[in-house]
């Protein structure tokens, strides 16, 4: 049996945009462009500067659109430009990164990312999570390679709203959390034990460094702090999703946030990583990992994470029947140390709502 392992190529820095000219013309001679709106007005002068000194032809820059839909995706697909253009180059969110690897993936055509906001890995994945035209979840595409280089401006990264990086830091914890629980008995491959290895970091790091690098990004400037908690959202957590493979790249935290995404308020008014924050929590408690619970209690209520349903505009003794529903059936629970039924999250989630961190024990 043959294994593939795919492992992220990063360019970071306050001038990352300057290695166009070393590594995008391998790829060929001319290229399209697709963005997000506000990332283009944050980032776009900086691209052409640096595509300028490359010496390939932009046959087309366009906006995305705003979801990671299968239509804006065709849009791309179905463009003459695109379809003559040696490889595409995705700037912005994750969105927008996911938009154009399926679109690449269908073309047969590398992708490179220069990602404007600290709030995912989808930039250096090899899967592409989509949704409807209305922003409900779709599908997860498993694509059949991950972008061929990443470009991460920090100074961009850290002059951007500072929600992407506080919801980041909740969605890169979760990538340990998750991981480790999934691949528990499990006699691993190498890829599988090098990501879940590796996904130390997204825990142990953010721990760390996240509140300095949330106060720097605030003021908009970089930092140490910053450089470390932007790599492990994007390089570390990334570079777990693309070794460990589907069994072990989520679980109920995740699930729980496909869960809750049903309801349309919640879709609309919270940001992923801060709603998988929040089943983070859910997950720990359910699994009885006090210690880790405690932390990431301690770390969610020290920057404003979710601590409770309510963070989420939800109240945990009203009908939550359809969110427990999706949650319990979602495809990240398929592999997992035992089976987690609806009476187990509801219950976790009572539990989680009963805890206070000062009491330094759970409430029964």
């Amino acid at each position: 049996m043959m294994n593939s392992l795919f492992l992220p190529r990063v360019s970071v820095g306050t001038d990352a945009y300057d290695a166009f000219a070393d590594i995008l013309p391998s790829a060929g001679t001319t290229c399209a462009i697709y963005y997000g709106e506000h990332a283009w007005k944050a980032a776009g002068g900086k691209v052409l500067s640096a595509m300028s000194r490359t010496g390939i032809r932009i046959l087309e820059q366009q906006c995305y659109g705003k979801e990671a839909s299968f239509e804006n995706a065709q849009r791309i697909i179905d463009s003459s430009s695109a379809a003559s253009a040696d490889f595409l180059l995705a700037v912005g969110g994750g969105k927008c990164m996911d938009t154009v690897k399926y679109a690449g993936f269908v073309m047969h055509k590398p992708v490179f990312t220069c990602p404007t906001i600290a709030s995912n890995c989808a930039p250096v994945t090899r899967i592409a999570i989509m949704y409807t035209q209305q922003g409900a979840f779709r599908e997860i595409v498993q694509l059949s390679e991950p972008p061929r280089h990443c470009f991460i401006d920090l100074q961009v990264a850290a002059e951007a709203p500072d929600c992407y990086l506080w919801a980041g830091m909740g969605d890169t914890m979760a990538k340990h959390v998750e991981a480790s629980f999934s691949a528990r008995g499990d006699e691993l491959a190498y890829g599988p034990r090098l990501g879940i290895k590796v996904s130390e970091l997204c825990y142990e790091d953010i721990l760390q460094y996240g509140a300095r690098a949330l106060a720097d990004a605030n003021r908009k400037q970089t930092s140490f702090a910053l450089e470390i908690v932007v790599q492990n959202i994007i390089v570390t957590t990334g570079l777990v999703s693309v070794s460990v493979g589907a069994d072990y790249n989520s679980a109920l935290a995740h699930a729980l946030y496909y869960g809750l995404s049903v309801r349309r308020d919640v879709a609309e008014h919270h940001l992923h990583g801060e709603i998988v924050s929040y089943g983070t929590l859910v997950q720990l408690m359910m699994d009885a990992q006090t210690k880790m619970f405690e932390e990431v209690y301690a770390f969610n209520r020290s920057i404003g994470l979710p601590l409770k349903l309510a963070d989420l505009g939800l109240d945990i003794n009203s009908d939550l029947s359809d969110v427990l529903e999706v949650t319990a059936n979602n495809q990240e629970l398929i592999h997992v140390p035992y089976p987690v039924t609806k009476e187990k999250i509801l219950q976790a989630m009572k539990r989680v709502e009963q805890y206070r961190l000062d009491d330094g024990d759970l409430v029964e």
